[in-house]
């Protein structure tokens, strides 16, 4: 018998939090504890994690799919590569062919007590674009700092069969984490739980031999040798690429991402305001750091930079849908009509059907509950609408992952300002409205949005949010009408990630405008262009050598974005709008119409 195993550093690149759903006068979340009181990621965890990743690699090295997402309900063994290593998805006790998993995922627990913080999460309004007070979305949670290192330990089975691409998979699966691009915990795509791992090695013991196996015995298993093989990772994911294939089908597999890292660089006030940091400095408004201690530096939460992006995808969305039934309608009852049943971004924050712009969810949460367990069994994506297939909501979660950003620099600016508000009556100032600040000022983090097998139109919408952020469109935090968190966009690179050419996203294969044979002309330059690998993916990046190619593709994609909105259809059909609509008997459209002649 051969003891196998894997062993690893995971260490955390943003704030973590695995919760408990328990919550406590100081907080709504706590953290995850075991019975002695340490920290841990539970191994459940870890293994859906990788479980998830290598269902999604499977099929791209010529394998079948796993039922799991080949949307085939069947009560049988699936005994795919991904059932083999992680456990049937169909065990049952009257067949011998279902089977156990056999890599084993242990707990990976902190013997030391890091610096805990307290996150605080709130909705933002769509229509002021100030926090939702009548929603009341106001939480807040336990999170673990970056910086922490878990020991992570995996341990193949012996009754693991010997089939030539299940430790392959494996090995393509921790490349992704290896790689960066490993996220685990709540939140992931508000910011938290990002991590790498690394100190990969391969340890393996011959329990044949009597004086390994005493070896063995005596001191027990090997977790903490440093004699592994560190080469392991790397040779297997090299004789995974040879397996690489072209995937036909709209099966959830693995098949691009696209990752873009820029510094945006405040160009004045800058505030995420944290009430606990807030309430141990004496201030009313305080920065969020990264740790409550001594020299900590300031941290940008990718919270609070999603919630931003997205309120202003809504808005490019909506705009171009208002365009489109202001130009198609006849008179305001006819635009009306156009816009409620082509509306292609809802507010998230809404919770009934009759509210202005209302969302997706109450939409669903008023069908009858047959068809709600059908959507939840099958997918709602169909009856989302575009933001919500973007970004995320209660029914599918989100493809985009925007991190927390770290600060750049070692010289944190602080500074105190004091505020009074105005007496709306007298014209002076409030004697009860004094309020102070300790803001950043300008103030540089590092920012890095994951986008997850990205659509031609996800990729040109979300370019011109971030073209409207360079701009100084969109601010970031607390206090933008006191010309707070203004920001450019510094350093901006892009890396393209695909496993077979036939994954590159562009959605004019067969349109012959000069337009669309550039962009084609473009990727084939790209892909002829010299790039690297990431675990099974080839990389391309942005660079002065191909930047006019980018630039091509870019347009493409925004033009993809374009026709997908007018194209839309609402799968309800809205019932209200907060732009067409009538006050006191008056379209306000009237009063502030879309387009002047």
């Amino acid at each position: 018998m051969k003891f196998r195993a894997i062993t690893a550093n995971l260490t955390l690149r943003t704030a973590l939090h695995v919760g408990t759903g328990s919550d406590t006068e100081t907080t709504d979340d706590l953290l995850r504890r075991d019975v002695r009181g340490r920290l841990l990621i539970p191994g459940t965890a870890i293994a859906g994690v990788l479980r998830s990743i290598a269902t999604r690699l499977a099929p791209r090295f010529g394998e079948s799919p796993c039922q799991v997402i080949d949307n085939q309900s069947s009560n049988d063994a699936c005994q795919c590569l991904v059932c083999q290593l992680f456990g049937d998805v169909n065990p049952r006790e009257d067949s011998d062919t279902a089977t156990a998993t056999r890599v084993l995922v242990y707990d990976a627990v902190l013997d030391t007590i890091p610096s805990l913080t307290i996150r605080d999460g709130v909705g933002i309004d769509r229509v002021t674009g100030a926090a939702a007070r009548r929603e009341r979305i106001k939480f807040d949670y336990e999170v673990l700092p970056a910086g922490t290192v878990f020991t992570l330990r995996l341990e193949i089975d012996p009754k693991l069969p010997d089939v030539p691409k299940l430790l392959p998979l494996l090995a393509a699966t921790l490349a992704e984490w290896e790689q960066g691009r490993g996220a685990i915990g709540g939140r992931v795509n508000r910011g938290l739980g990002a991590f790498t791992l690394n100190e990969v090695q391969w340890i393996e013991r011959d329990l044949n031999q009597a004086g390994v196996l005493i070896e063995f015995l005596h001191r027990g298993p090997p977790w903490h040798t440093t004699d592994g093989d560190r080469t392991w990772l790397t040779n297997q994911v090299q004789q995974v690429r040879a397996w690489v294939e072209p995937y036909q089908g709209n099966d959830p597999v693995a098949r691009s991402w696209v990752l873009a890292e820029f510094t945006l660089a405040a160009t004045g006030p800058f505030l995420t305001n944290d009430v606990a940091q807030a309430g141990r400095s004496g201030f009313d408004h305080a920065p969020v750091f990264a740790a409550y201690e001594q020299g900590a530096k300031p941290v940008l939460p990718g919270s609070s930079l999603r919630g931003a992006l997205r309120s202003q995808a809504e808005r490019i969305a909506r705009t171009l849908a208002t365009f489109s039934a202001w130009d198609n309608g006849k008179d305001m009852k006819s635009r009306k009509t156009s816009f409620l049943a082509t509306c292609p971004a809802c507010n998230p924050l809404t919770t009934k059907t009759d509210d202005p712009v209302a969302s997706c969810n109450s939409f669903i949460k008023a069908r009858p509950k047959v068809e709600r367990d059908t959507l939840e069994q099958k997918g709602a994506e169909e009856k989302l609408c575009l933001a919500c297939r973007l970004f995320g909501s209660p029914w599918n979660g989100s493809r985009l992952r925007v991190e927390d950003a770290p600060f750049v620099g070692d010289k944190v600016t602080l500074k105190v300002l004091d505020f009074l508000a105005i007496d709306r009556f007298t014209g002076g100032g409030r004697d009860t409205a004094k309020f102070d600040a300790v803001v950043l000022w300008q103030p540089k983090f590092r920012v890095r949005l994951f986008l997850e097998n990205p659509e031609p139109w996800e990729l040109g919408w979300l370019a011109l949010v971030l073209r409207d952020l360079h701009d100084g469109l969109i601010t970031i935090g607390f206090g933008a009408a006191k010309g707070f968190g203004q920001c450019r966009i510094e350093d901006g690179a892009v890396t393209l990630g695909i496993i077979h050419e036939s994954d590159f996203p562009l959605s004019e294969p067969n349109n012959q405008e000069p337009a669309a044979q550039q962009a084609i002309t473009a990727k084939q330059q790209l892909l002829q262009s010299k790039g690297g690998m990431s675990g099974v993916y080839r990389t391309l990046m942005l660079d002065p050598a191909t930047e006019n190619d980018w630039r091509t593709l870019v347009e493409s994609w925004i033009r993809a974005f374009n026709v997908t909105v007018k194209e839309y259809k609402h799968a309800f059909g809205l019932k209200k709008d907060s732009y067409f609509d009538k006050i006191n008997g008056t379209w306000l459209p009237d009063l502030y119409p879309a387009r002047v002649s």
